[in-house]
């Protein structure tokens, strides 16, 4: 069955050759290679051009954010099943793609998902990985592309919001399994890092019975003081 592995970027001249590498160099037999970068200016769509022969697709075109970058992918993408793996971030070896499909079982599921690593401060951290927890990442994550069909595009806003987890959300329970091992490692920092990013996940958490009203209005107010108290003392 054939995947389509996905990188979105932009100006990622320092980044995107690891990454395309990390996919390029995948053992497994079928794979079509998809980057959409959204009009780079530093040299990045030259590294691009040095592997040409070796990707099925790739523009180089402003767009309106990551997620209309991702949409894009997905638009091109003709693998059952499909991975995105932006600029910066790699598989965990070049067997991953290979182990996980060797076996028929996968067939059964429309939704894998797996442990992952990320640096914090230069040091490599294993996270565990749960759905009923919200504990996700898009780069560990490989889906059937016919889930658009049923459940639509990713949400594309004027200020982004966390439309990979409001989709991954929508996903019934039992289409979904854990792989056993971790897919992706994954570059200190993202958009995702940031705190607004993760009080917009706590409020798809509640959205989706994840955590009552009361433990959302709470952290969102302890977080509030927090910053008002930090601001103060920088005064």
């Amino acid at each position: 069955m054939k995947i389509s592995v996905v990188t979105v970027c932009y100006n990622a001249a320092d980044t995107i050759e690891r990454t395309m590498l990390s996919v390029l160099n995948q053992t497994y037999h079928d794979i079509e290679y998809i980057i959409i970068d959204g009009g780079s200016t530093d040299g990045t769509v030259d590294i691009i051009r040095k592997y040409a022969d070796k990707i099925a697709y790739w523009v180089s075109e402003p767009d309106k954010g990551i997620y209309d970058a991702m949409n894009k992918g997905i638009k091109v993408a003709t693998g059952e099943w499909i991975n995105f793996m932006n600029a910066g971030d790699i598989f965990c070896d070049k067997n991953v793609l290979t182990n996980i499909f060797s076996t028929g079982s996968v067939d059964e599921y429309s939704f894998l998902f797996s442990d992952f690593y990320v640096y914090e401060k230069g040091i490599k951290i294993k996270v565990s990985a749960s759905y009923e927890k919200g504990i996700l990442l898009h780069q560990s994550i490989i889906y059937k592309r016919k889930l658009h069909d049923r459940l639509g595009d990713y949400i594309v806003t004027p200020h982004y919001i966390v439309s990979d987890y409001l989709f991954f959300n929508l996903v019934p329970s039992n289409e979904i399994m854990k792989v056993d091992f971790p897919i992706s490692i994954n570059q200190e920092g993202g958009v995702s890092g940031g705190e607004w990013c993760w009080y917009q996940k706590l409020c798809v958490d509640y959205i989706f019975d994840r955590i009552p009203i009361q433990r959302l209005i709470r952290v969102l107010l302890i977080s509030k003081c927090r910053m008002l108290l930090h601001n103060f003392l920088k005064k």
